[in-house]
């Protein structure tokens, strides 16, 4: 054969030229020669040199072949490989590469199993079949004498499990082995719970796995949720947990203990992923996460044998996050000097002299040759890609983003402004939808919309008769007589002032006409008007007679002053033994008897306990914590707490002297609020990796954040309440709540009769127990001046922490 030389007087190049101009055989008729020759030799003779020889040079052409038709963004990353390492060539690390990691969704599949362990069989048939990436396992009734091999076998899984410690329950996660992730750390192991931080598109997704026995009772379901709760407020990535909960409280009419699901699937800004049945007519697995976007949707799926749950399959895609960095080789700050001494000092024949075959010799080559590697050359992370700007536009965002920055995010120094930025995040911004005529005509335009709305507002009013009742003829009060009023300013002060000063002196004629009836008190409060009577065994028959006709003296006196008395709004409440109740009316309709009203924003019931009130007043306060901790993206500890003060702590302190409790589990639901807000403001302003474990204690909090304990601030409104009224600066006669008796000591005049009695309501009303703390307080506090000073002298005097202590 003779060879092709280059002739002498040729360039590289014309020299390629003329050789591609050549004919050259096809390869494809070369490889084809090769494999008929090599089919007709005998088995004797394809063992021998040349036959080898033809072999190879088979294998050679195959792979130029396969090189030829490569594209171009194959060569340019086989290219970067190569140059990624020293040699060129060796292949990298499996204890240093990177894993490739999935940029596609990912496939998920959940069940209650019901003991994996007598399923064994048909659950790897379902790995090997279906291949799924994420696996989720409840009640998997595992123990520590069953080790995880015996559930994959050699299938590419790895298993993230939580044991029962008795029969029964278990959680287990299982994902395919190129997935990263964490496992994270739980605030409690008293429930079956497992978490990991999972690393899918260089980005980060928590998920959770958690298990809830039926048996679960309200205090271990509170805690249950607190430990969710901390699992989600340490999370800065979003967040799934799924499991099963053995409640149907989000799709049905929830039960007391399954409502504090409810509660917190609210307060988190979670969404209920599953809505469809997994057990008969009950959606009791479910599918939580705080981005509807990462599962698009869920199906139902049969179960295993003798499973009583259908199977939730779903897929999660990658979050919008921005990509993390890896880490590469840095071959710029390698110490070359010292690596090529390493491989100088090496005695190469002596590490090759016990390899039987050339693979061995390679696979020692190439662990020597990482070893130095991972010696010698350091590690960088990459620079993320970036978009440069030229300087003048970079100038024009900044100035942008300063301007973005005062409109939205104003100087919050003041309350006022704290006030008026958090109302505009809060109300809802939206326009009068189209109306309807009442000829069935779409009105879009402001001004047509505004007559319709004035219409039918109009239209609900009563017509002036042309009679003007007789007014009272008692004197202007003083207060009242004060006030001269010019024509010109009287349309400005009847939207303001004016206006409620008029309909109170409407309405103080109706104490006149009621005053006959002496054992009936009224009370009115702007158009709501209250009548009460008291009376006994032997009182009984004539005190409801004279309530009944206060009732129609009432009526008569608003029909002659056309004044609309909504009869079947009104209601009557009973407070005293369980006693055949009388029946009271107004125009003909029966007054129903309520267990429970609301007066002046507060929940009244006829047992004197304000324990379905305090639930009430603790969800809204909650619901208002979440709001405000969403609406506000600051770090900033003061302003976090100047909105919680301006709205949270209102909620939990309105009217506190009439419904103060004194069951620990009422004051232990209070408490529990604030308990939260401290917790969310550590974890978003003093972060750690350390929490929760590490998180301080709740007076610790409270002491670091300038806040008080809720029962230390009831126990000072309520002595405020009470030295205003010792002090006469209430309307309250003091004689009505208080009696005072003279002292024996002689160092002492002040003196304050404690009434004994068996009843716990009474015990703990608010006369009996501010007679109690009152009459402990020193003499510098009760003798101050006014009552800032009261105050300011009462919050610094550590009584407060004795007396909220006291029953």
């Amino acid at each position: 054969m003779a060879s092709l030389k280059r002739p002498p007087h040729l360039s590289p190049s014309s020299f390629r030229d003329e050789t591609e101009s050549a004919a050259i055989p096809d390869p494809t008729n070369i490889l084809r020669g090769i494999a008929k020759y090599l089919d007709a030799l005998s088995p004797e003779d394809k063992s021998s040199p040349l036959a080898l020889l033809l072999g190879t040079c088979a294998m050679q052409i195959n792979d130029l072949m396969a090189r030829s038709t490569m594209s171009i963004e194959d060569a340019i990353e086989k290219e970067k490989r190569d140059r990624s390492v020293v040699v060129m060539g060796l292949t990298e690390s499996a204890t240093t590469a990177l894993p490739e990691l999935a940029t596609h969704s990912l496939s998920c599949q959940y069940y209650n199993i019901r003991s994996i362990v007598n399923k064994l069989d048909s659950f790897r048939t379902f790995l090997m079949s279906s291949q799924p990436d994420i696996v989720f396992l409840t009640e998997t009734w595992l123990s520590a004498k069953i080790p995880s091999s015996l559930i994959i076998g050699s299938l590419p899984y790895t298993v993230i499990r939580f044991d029962r410690s008795s029969r029964g329950g278990g959680v287990c996660i299982l994902l395919r082995d190129y997935l990263s992730y964490s496992t994270v750390s739980l605030p409690s192991s008293d429930h079956e719970i497992t978490c990991i931080d999972l690393f899918h598109s260089y980005a980060y997704i928590r998920l959770c796995l958690v298990y809830r026995p039926p048996s679960y009772s309200l205090p271990k379901t509170e805690s249950l949720i607190s430990c969710l709760s901390d699992i989600h407020a340490s999370s800065p990535h979003p967040i799934i947990i799924t499991g099963d909960f053995n409640s149907d409280s989000l799709c049905t009419l929830p039960n007391p203990i399954d409502r504090v699901f409810r509660d917190f699937i609210l307060s988190a800004d979670l969404s209920h992923l599953n809505v469809t049945p997994t057990r008969g007519s009950k959606c009791i697995d479910w599918v939580l996460g705080n981005d509807p976007s990462l599962i698009p949707c869920i199906s139902i799926i049969p179960p295993f044998p003798s499973c009583d749950h259908s199977g939730l399959s779903f897929s999660i895609n990658s979050p919008q996050s921005p990509s993390l960095p890896s880490k590469i080789r840095d071959f710029s700050r390698a110490d070359f000097s010292a690596l090529s001494s390493h491989l100088h000092s090496i005695d190469w024949f002596s590490l090759f002299r016990d390899c039987p075959d050339i693979e061995s010799v390679y696979t020692n080559f190439t662990s020597t040759i990482h070893s130095a590697i991972d010696t010698f050359v350091p590690y960088r992370t990459p620079r993320p890609p970036t978009l440069s700007y030229p300087p003048h536009i970079i100038r024009l965002i900044l100035h942008q983003d300063a301007l973005f920055a005062k409109i939205h995010f104003p100087n919050l120094s003041r309350v006022k402004d704290l006030y008026r930025h958090v109302s505009s995040l809060t109300k809802p911004k939206l326009s009068i939808p189209e109306l309807l005529s009442p000829m069935n005509v779409p009105v879009y335009d402001s001004l047509s919309k505004a007559n319709l709305l004035a219409t039918e507002f109009a239209s609900h009013f009563t017509l002036d008769d042309g009679c003007l009742p007789p007014l009272s003829s008692s004197p202007i009060p003083p207060s009242l007589a004060l006030f001269t009023f010019f024509p010109h300013e009287v349309s400005k002060s009847l939207r303001s002032v004016l206006g409620p000063i008029l309909f109170s002196i409407y309405l103080s004629d109706l104490s006149r006409v009621l005053s006959k009836f002496h054992n009936v008190t009224v009370q009115c409060y702007a158009d709501d008007v209250k009548l009460y009577v008291s009376y006994n065994k032997s009182t009984k028959a004539s005190i409801t007679a004279e309530f009944q006709s206060a009732l129609d003296c009432l009526f008569t006196w608003a029909q002659y002053n056309q004044l609309s008395l909504s009869a079947s709004k009104c209601s009557h409440i009973r407070i005293g033994s369980k006693q055949l109740f009388p029946r009271y009316q107004i125009d003909s309709i029966v007054l129903p008897l309520e267990n429970n009203v609301r007066d002046l924003g507060v929940q009244v019931r006829s047992d004197l306990k304000s324990s379905s009130s305090i639930k009430i007043r603790a969800q809204k306060a909650t619901s208002k914590m979440f709001l405000l901790l969403k609406a506000l993206p600051f770090n900033c500890p003061s302003i976090l707490i100047r909105s919680y003060k301006a709205y949270v702590l209102p909620l939990l302190d309105f009217a506190s002297p009439f419904w103060n409790p004194h069951y620990s589990i009422d004051i232990a639901t209070l408490e529990k609020v604030q308990h939260i807000f401290t917790r969310q403001v550590f974890y978003r302003c003093f972060p750690s990796p350390d929490y929760p474990l590490s998180l301080p204690s709740y007076p610790d909090r409270l002491r670091i954040l300038g806040l008080r304990a809720l029962t230390e601030r009831r126990v000072i409104g309520d002595l405020c309440m009470t030295h205003l009224i010792m002090s006469g600066n209430t309307i309250i006669p003091r004689s009505l709540f208080y009696v005072y008796k003279p002292q024996r000591d002689r160092t002492s005049s002040f003196g304050i009769h404690k009434e004994l009695t068996t009843s716990t309501p009474r015990y703990h009303s608010f006369p009996l127990r501010t007679a109690r703390w009152y009459s402990q307080l020193p003499v510098t506090i009760r003798t101050a001046p006014n009552i800032r000073v009261f105050k300011r002298r009462l919050a610094a005097h550590p009584i407060i922490a004795h007396l909220s202590q006291l029953p």
